[in-house]
């Protein structure tokens, strides 16, 4: 069996969802090829894109970053697919029919591709405007094959807020598959006009077999950790915050690393020396899965302070919390979009109200200082909502029988 994975950008570090997917389905004997609209380059990636080969399995559509190139390219791509497709060339350029995905010119980009392209059993979008370009070419004829779409939350989040909720009308009319990663998006779905019937909760896992138990402690220094790209979303301001509340608080050395970069990291920077924070909170970069894998074992408490952005974007369900919450960690993070799917307050982990510090402080001294919350009990609760639902070889077997048209 073949299956085609359409992606944004490869390989992504913050993407490693996507990437244990890719992975899960080539030990199940599954030919996968990658079909990426842009190279991501990191100081250093993932183990698995070489050891899978990932890089020779992937194409690149490669839309040019300058306009006047972008525009150069296009008028060629577009007398070239004219020649080969005159009906398929004018559709691409039709942008009052086709909003957005016309105007960006990502369907003419594209065409050449989905015209000349192998053939798959199945394909796999990750995002909802991939979904959109998928049900075009599917309309077009050139995508004949079983077709899922994943949902993970700024699709359906700041892009909905942008474009209107009219923007996956065609997708929504089409029999593609509509996979969201939680309950809290399966609801925003067909709030936006999808049938119930098309829509299954697929949710994204982790191998824990890669997480050992571990038992929980308190002894100083107490290490916290925050992990994911720099934007608004992930909460990062407020665990700074939260962090220079505990500075006078704590009686017990604390610090605080903050793994990934993005748009952000200059106004964290700026916030850490006006908090005088410093000394309690470090920067620490952009980190491939094995470097995050090797500091959630180290940290005493997982913090994911994650808040709904001013555009509306949202969080799906952080990887890091399951990773942690795996090997038996203790997590503290958010009433936001599908996080309470994974934890419930006080039973398997710790939950506050978004931009809330002070809950935050307030909550972390507590399970510091004081004996009210059973943590033993807490962390194997943890570990078992993880294997009970979150495991990523469960959820990749669905997979599988979902790309074969078995049913779940």
């Amino acid at each position: 069996m073949k299956v085609l994975f359409f992606i944004s950008s490869f390989p992504k570090l913050s993407e490693t969802f996507i990437l244990n997917q890719i992975t899960g389905l080539i030990d199940r004997g599954v030919e996968v090829e990658i079909l990426a609209w842009h190279r991501a380059f990191n100081e250093a990636d993932h183990q698995a894109v070489q050891e899978y080969d990932l890089l020779s399995k992937t194409h690149f559509i490669n839309i040019p970053a300058s306009k006047w190139r972008r525009l150069v390219k296009a008028s060629f791509l577009f007398g070239k697919l004219f020649l080969k497709n005159r009906r398929l060339a004018l559709e691409t350029i039709k942008w009052r029919k086709y909003g957005q995905m016309s105007s960006s010119l990502r369907l003419l980009y594209s065409a050449s591709y989905f015209l000349n392209r192998e053939k798959a059993d199945a394909v796999i979008a990750h995002y909802g405007p991939n979904g959109n370009i998928a049900n075009f070419y599917k309309n077009m004829g050139l995508l004949e094959e079983r077709t899922m779409v994943f949902f993970h939350g700024q699709d359906l989040t700041s892009f909905v807020k942008k474009w209107g909720e009219g923007v996956y009308r065609d997708l929504f009319a089409s029999e593609i598959s509509l996979l969201p990663i939680s309950h809290y998006f399966a609801t925003k779905l067909v709030h936006y006009g999808a049938s119930k019937e098309n829509v299954s909760i697929h949710h994204m896992g982790v191998d824990t077999a890669e997480f050992d138990y571990q038992a929980t402690k308190k002894q100083a220094p107490i290490h916290f950790l925050t992990t994911g790209r720099l934007t608004e979303k992930k909460g990062m301001e407020t665990a700074i915050q939260t962090m220079a509340l505990l500075k006078s608080r704590l009686k017990v050395p604390f610090h605080l690393d903050i793994l990934g970069d993005g748009e952000r990291r200059a106004d964290l920077v700026e916030l850490i020396s006006r908090l005088d924070v410093g000394d309690v909170v470090t920067l620490c970069g952009a980190k491939t899965q094995e470097a995050v894998k090797a500091a959630v074992k180290e940290a005493t408490i997982i913090i994911q302070l994650s808040k709904t952005a001013e555009n509306g974007d949202m969080e799906g369900i952080p990887m890091v919390l399951m990773e942690a919450m795996s090997r038996g960690k203790i997590t503290l993070s958010t009433y936001h979009s599908g996080i309470p799917e994974l934890i419930e307050n006080g039973r398997n982990g710790f939950l506050v109200q978004e931009n809330s510090p002070e809950q935050a402080a307030d909550l972390i001294e507590g399970i510091l200082q004081s004996k009210l919350f059973p943590l033993e009990k807490i962390s194997l609760e943890a570990r078992e909502t993880i294997h009970r639902e979150f495991c990523l070889n469960t959820w990749n077997d669905r997979l599988v029988k979902r790309c074969k048209g078995e049913k779940i």
